[in-house]
């Protein structure tokens, strides 16, 4: 449901004795607003990698993996009732940590990545693949770590799909973590600011993060992918029927083969400009009969 989010909250007052007692890294700064001198505590707690305070804003910034704050890993996708269970518990670890209390409602979100596991078995790679040929309005695409990845990004936000079990592996994960990630297709969605601010004007924590807001940012960018189809009941018959077309239906077939062996980057590189438009373009003139090669993704309410 979700994964990595950042935190802020203002104005916290902390102890300057706990944040010495605890920071990592202190840097003294000269505000923008204010011309005055300010410091920065860089802070890490036990499930809490990354904490930053700034003194003069009594500004607590919180960046934390979800699942991995409650069950240890960011396999274990979050439900519903683990929503209350975070708030509950993060604030019950800052009052023993910095002691002070922090109601839910004062949490801000300024990062929120919402994330979903599809299990698709041994057709990861083919699902990557099919993906990296694909484009998103208004994002690059980016495929890397050998047809593990694929990104659509732009400057404010993000949509990638990745083999979770490849990842596991290179990140050395428990033997269990690595077996649970077998067959999982991960799709995380970083929001855009817009996104967030669309659903709660003031980035309240306790109104984005639930699954009104969670449905919402998937349906939306499962509805951008495109299921191109595969040959499926060409037969004899059909192909004597067409025999006057055979060299632009040999063409069509070659072609595919090489799409679903290579990224679209590559293919450019094989072909001039004119001739891979019309590699693309030829199917549209040849109606091979055609069948879904992937199930589509979907979510499992």
């Amino acid at each position: 449901m979700f994964d990595t989010i950042i935190l802020k909250a203002r104005p916290i007052p902390i102890d300057p004795d706990i944040l010495n007692q605890h920071s990592s890294n202190l840097t003294t700064f000269y505000s923008e607003e204010t011309g005055a001198l300010n410091t920065s505590y860089t802070l890490k707690g036990e499930k809490l990698p990354y904490m930053k305070y700034i003194e003069g804003s009594q500004t607590l910034t919180v960046q934390v993996s979800m699942p991995k704050f409650l069950y240890g890993d960011n396999v274990t996708m979050l439900t519903e009732a683990d929503i209350p269970l975070f708030f509950e518990q993060l604030q019950e670890r800052l009052l023993q940590f910095f002691d002070v209390y922090i109601p839910h409602s004062e949490w801000i979100i300024s990062r929120c990545d919402v994330c979903c596991n599809f299990q698709v078995g041994k057709k990861v790679s083919e699902y990557v693949r099919m993906l990296s040929r694909q484009q998103f309005a208004y994002k690059n695409t980016i495929a890397y770590n050998q047809e593990q990845t694929v990104e659509y990004r732009n400057k404010s936000s993000r949509i990638m799909f990745y083999d979770k079990y490849k990842q596991t592996r290179k990140e050395e994960e428990s033997n269990e973590i690595i077996e649970r990630s077998k067959g999982i297709l991960r799709l995380e969605v970083r929001p855009s600011d817009n996104d967030l601010v669309r659903f709660s004007p003031t980035k309240k924590a306790v109104e984005l993060l639930q699954k009104l807001f969670f449905d919402y940012t998937m349906e939306r960018t499962l509805a951008q992918i495109e299921y191109p189809e595969e040959v499926s009941d060409m037969d004899l018959s059909w192909l004597m029927e067409n025999r006057e077309n055979i060299s632009k239906i040999e063409t069509v077939l070659g072609f595919r083969l090489l799409q679903s062996m290579f990224d679209e980057s590559v293919l450019r590189q094989l072909y001039t400009s004119s001739t891979y438009a019309n590699r693309k373009n030829l199917p549209k003139k040849i109606a091979i009969p055609q069948g879904n090669c992937l199930d589509r993704l979907a979510i499992n309410s």
